[in-house]
């Protein structure tokens, strides 16, 4: 034990562990841990084995993957569904803006609101695109004459009728509405794309007289967005003629004689248009007595066969004939033929002033009467005196179809329409006996005739409602728009009236002033102020010129004061919308 104690205090501790550390045997059998892949350590130097994909790390993208597949479907599903709902919406709000018979299938409904939509509301800043009405209607037409669609019970019209025409008399009176303003409605197209050609060899439409061949030597420049003119042996007519659509429309089975004589006028105006007086005289002379023709069991004939001018002893003349007749006056007169037109025009307004009285006071209830099935539907479903919860229920149920408008048979009522036609009938009575005569005297009875007219249409403009309180489109009420047209031009033809009488007056003082000053210097004492001053024929004439002068001066300060009253009527400028945000709008 001794010798060990004193061995160790020899050798010590300290050297027998380094002894130790530094002995190749320990070194070896003591090395460390194991050089496993699958253990080593990353450094930042490289040299050891990564594994990216480890299993916790495939798990997360597992996750991930499956959440963003699901966000994503999610998305696209409410996307779509904001999409259906704003859709449908849209439709909605058409279809109680331009009705649609319910018999008809969704796609063709949805093409007529789609062609009324671009024809009567065009995008801001954007006039109508009537290539696209024209092919939203031809579209439609096309789908009420398949019997596979729409079409069934839709024959060929029989006779000598145009290409084309079908007979209608089997369907309900709801499609035979539609079916009217769907063929107005393209007629309509048609007259602003007549001549338009199709490119067959690049499938693009043009517009008339740009196309390039034998028949069109001088083509025109073509329009901005129009690549390279078409040329003759590639193109085809793309739509048929307005006169083939309104000759259909005279033709078809199952029409009333109100659309027929409608349509009558429209295409006389047509024709009237392009030039040929000749056929738009004889079409206008026809609806007259299609009109004329419709009440068999009058004591006499209503008109007078060589001057067209109506017959008191026959009773009050219908609401057709009387549209026909102002229709056909109006074309003589425009076309110089005022010894025709002016006969009619005073029958007219005798025939109108003779009609039934109605309450002025209500005129939006008695033009119901001349409304549109358009106007009927946007007056309908915005009627303000319904409860909140009718206009909910009614907003998820589908409208009704409006009624039929009156077949025009009947004597019309004197309302507030009737009243604004009897100004216009004053009004071109006026401006007829103005432009026929140089007498004094029968020029202040035109004059007085065109204030008549004036005063007559000022007076119903104030007492319509307010646009506020009507809630119709702007454009829909027909005796508002009639009063401001009548209104507009007499204020034109009172202002031109009575400057052509202030010329002549002028004029005529001139004359006298001169000869008069011809005589003065012709006498003995034509030098002396004293005598000259007390001429009493030079006062008189003075006095005589200051007079007339003074009374047109005055009538036309009359007249501009009568602009500017009329001038908020006259602009007729819409409300803004009243909402529950209205009080941010500045």
């Amino acid at each position: 034990m001794i010798r060990r104690l004193i061995f160790l205090r020899l050798v010590g501790p300290r050297n027998l562990l380094r002894t130790f550390a530094q002995s190749p045997a320990r070194r070896t059998e003591f090395r460390g841990r194991p050089q496993v892949p699958f253990l080593s350590v990353t450094t930042s130097r490289g040299g050891g084995r990564v594994r990216y994909l480890t299993t916790e790390r495939r798990a997360q993208l597992k996750y991930e993957i499956k959440t963003g597949i699901k966000y994503t479907g999610y998305i696209w599903i409410a996307g779509a569904s904001f999409l259906a709902i704003w859709f449908a919406v849209v439709q909605e709000r058409l279809e109680r803006r331009y009705p649609t018979p319910h018999e008809w299938s969704y796609r063709t409904r949805m093409d007529f609101r789609g062609g009324n939509c671009a024809r009567f509301e065009p995008e801001p800043g954007q006039i109508t695109d009537w290539l696209q009405v024209a092919s939203w209607f031809e579209t439609t037409v096309s789908r009420l004459h398949d019997p596979a669609i729409d079409g069934q019970g839709v024959k060929d019209a029989p006779g000598d009728c145009p290409p084309g025409t079908k007979d209608i008399t089997e369907k309900s009176e709801e499609w035979r509405m539609g079916y009217y303003e769907v063929l107005m409605g393209f007629a309509k197209a048609a007259e602003y794309v007549d001549g338009w050609v199709l490119d067959k060899s690049r499938n693009i439409v043009f517009p008339a007289g740009t196309m390039i061949g034998p028949s069109n030597p001088f083509p025109k420049p073509l329009p901005p967005g129009f690549k390279g003119a078409p040329r003759e042996e590639d193109c085809s007519v793309r739509f048929d003629s307005p006169d083939l659509h309104y000759l259909r429309i005279l033709s078809t089975p199952g029409f009333t004689n109100r659309q027929k004589i409608d349509a009558g006028l429209a295409y006389a105006s047509w024709l009237d248009f392009k030039g040929t007086t000749g056929p738009a005289s004889l079409i206008l002379e026809d609806t007259i007595h299609l009109a004329a023709t419709e009440r068999p069991n009058l004591p006499s004939p209503p008109l007078n066969p060589q001057t067209y001018t109506l017959n008191p002893s026959a009773g009050p003349a219908s609401e057709n004939l009387l549209t026909a007749l102002t229709a056909y006056a109006t074309f003589h007169a425009r076309h110089g033929n005022l010894t025709t037109a002016l006969p009619i025009f005073v029958s007219l307004l005798r025939a109108r002033r003779t009609t039934p009285q109605l309450n002025t006071d209500t005129p939006l209830t008695a033009a119901l009467a001349h409304q549109t099935p358009r106007s009927l539907s946007s007056r309908r479903y915005a009627d303000p005196d319904r409860s909140i919860w009718s206009q909910l229920t009614s907003f998820f149920l589908p409208p009704a179809y409006p009624p039929p408008p009156p077949d025009g048979t009947a004597p019309p009522l004197r309302d507030s329409l009737a009243l604004c036609q009897e100004a216009a009938l004053s009004l071109h009575i006026g401006e007829i006996m103005f432009a026929t005569t140089t007498s004094e005297r029968e020029r202040e009875e035109a004059l007085g005739w065109t204030r008549e007219a004036v005063d007559m249409a000022e007076e119903q403009l104030h007492r319509a409602k307010p646009r506020e309180q009507v809630h119709h489109l702007p454009g829909d009420d027909p005796a508002r728009t009639a009063c401001r047209e009548c209104l507009a031009t007499g204020l034109g033809n009172w202002t031109a009236m009575v400057s052509k009488l202030a010329r002549e007056e002028e004029k005529k003082q001139k004359k006298a002033g001169g000869t008069q000053k011809q005589q003065n210097s012709s006498g003995w004492f034509s030098g002396l102020s004293l005598w000259s001053s007390g001429n009493p024929g030079s006062s008189n004439g003075k006095a005589g010129g200051e007079n007339g002068d003074d009374r047109w001066a005055a009538e036309a300060k009359v007249i501009q004061d009568r602009k500017k009253r009329a001038a908020e009527l006259l602009e007729d400028l819409p409300q803004p919308p009243r909402g529950v945000f209205s009080f941010l709008q500045a």
